[in-house]
């Protein structure tokens, strides 16, 4: 009998240490169902049919399981996301099917909602029915509702210690940011392309900032370039001539958003001249002003290259005159657009061939490339070489007597270096002038000399 009673006396222990642990796990529960998840059904579910409760609030306060639910149905989206921490719990057999649980935690909102950290205190009354635990009370407290005993006046400890988180909070997020402070300061400063950033009121700008590659790209110090006049968004270092443009693309920007394109040149201290393509945007507007930003880029190499290039597409490789694809734009524009006037000249180089054959290649080449000098000395960037050994002048300036001396001087200065070439020449000036009606009529000319010089000479083409 004694044996039995013992057994029962030990079964009874262990179920009231489960249900203890069990009304433990159930308040944590209830805890972070409301403070971190809002949960309020989670909550409410596990109210027995007799209920009472009190709240941290003065006004918290009422009895009855529907009454309590409806106004905890009132906290759905109400609670801030907030962390627990420091809990303890502590829990008393009241009776058999009876347990309260006590103790404390550390309740602090997430700072992206609200600052505050207070130290809660809870009772928590749970009533056991066969298995099954529901709450029947909850008493929730924050010690300074009241004052402490040291406060006069105010809770200054309260207010001290949701100070003292705030403080943690921002300590640790400067802590987590300077890395990433520090790197995009390095970015902005090292980047390539020149940014700053004006502000902009009735017209008028001030310089708000600006990285080290802008100071590269006017040739100026960080010192200098911040005593330079940037009232009208640009400094003086813009060349006079896109001034208007310059300031045409800062003036179509109206609303945050609005963005404009420009290509300009500023011209350094030093005097150096660059080339430079912007982008001017209108980054945020309010009471103080709207806020431009401009990304530059020193685009002088680019410039370059595409004009090495251009040449190149445009310009003979061998003689340094214009090749033939510059002679087939230039006669698709006149016959666009005939000029009033113009004189054409179409030359050929006699005995090319020939000396092809004796003396090789390169002793033709030599011979186009005197023959080159001498066109572009006397009419500069008015000829081609469309051909081999062919050459053609387009003069749309010179008056007849003009036209016809240079053709004189072209002869005599070619004889002189021993270079013989068939001319053929055309010249109009009836205010629509068909260029290509007089090519082919030069071209007929200079064959038509061409053909007597071999009959003359006896020499094979």
């Amino acid at each position: 009998m004694k044996e039995k009673e013992e057994q029962g006396r030990e079964a009874a222990a262990s179920e009231t240490e489960q249900r203890k642990q069990k009304t433990i796990e159930l308040s944590r529960y209830l805890f972070h169902k409301h403070y971190c998840e809002n949960d309020v059904e989670a909550i409410v579910s596990l109210f027995d049919d007799e209920f009472s409760w009190l709240g941290t609030g003065e006004q918290e306060y009422a009895t009855g399981t529907e009454k309590v639910t409806a106004i905890f149905r009132q906290f759905a989206g109400m609670v801030p996301h907030c962390h627990i921490s420091g809990e303890e719990y502590d829990v008393i057999g009241l009776s058999p099917d009876i347990y309260l649980c006590t103790g404390r935690l550390w309740i602090s909102t997430d700072p992206s909602d609200c600052y505050l950290r207070v130290h809660q205190r809870f009772s928590l009354i749970f009533r056991w029915t066969k298995d099954t635990a529901r709450c029947c009370h909850i008493h929730i407290s924050n010690p300074y509702i009241e004052m402490a005993d040291d406060d006069v006046g105010f809770p200054t400890r309260m207010a001290r210690q949701t100070y003292d988180y705030m403080q943690e909070y921002i300590a640790a997020q400067k802590k987590q940011i300077a890395p990433q402070t520090a790197e995009l300061d390095s970015i902005y400063n090292t980047i390539p392309c020149a940014i700053l950033r004006m502000s902009r009121q009735n017209g008028v700008y001030r310089l708000i900032t600006f990285n080290h590659a802008m100071t590269e790209l006017i040739g100026h110090t960080q010192e200098e370039a911040e005593a330079l006049d940037w009232s009208r968004g640009f400094c003086e270092c813009v060349i006079p001539e896109d001034l208007p443009r310059l300031q045409a693309s800062l003036d179509v920007l109206k609303k945050p958003g609005d963005s404009s394109s420009i290509d300009y040149q500023i011209r350094k201290p030093s005097g150096e001249l660059i080339y430079a393509s912007g982008i001017n945007s209108l980054i945020s507007e309010d009471d103080n002003g709207q806020v431009i930003q401009r990304i530059s880029f020193d685009i002088s190499r680019r410039i370059e290259l595409e004009g090495i290039l251009k040449r190149m597409s445009f310009e003979d490789s061998l003689t340094g005159l214009y090749n033939r694809n510059k002679f087939n734009q230039d006669m698709e524009l006149f016959q666009n657009q005939p000029p009033a006037r113009a004189g054409i000249v179409c030359m050929d180089v006699n005995g090319l061939k020939e000396i092809n054959d004796r003396q090789g290649h390169r002793a033709g080449d030599a011979l186009l490339q005197r023959t080159a000098t001498h066109i572009r000395r006397i009419f500069g960037k008015k000829a081609y070489r469309i051909g081999g050994d062919e050459f053609v002048v387009i003069d749309t300036e010179s008056g007849r007597e003009a036209f016809l001396t240079s053709i004189e001087v072209a002869r005599a200065s070619l004889r002189q270096d021993q270079i013989s070439i068939s001319f053929g020449l055309s010249f109009c000036c009836d205010g629509k002038c068909d260029i290509t009606r007089q090519i082919h009529e030069a071209d007929r000319d200079m064959y038509a000399e061409k053909k007597k010089y071999y009959q003359q000479t006896g020499k094979r083409r």
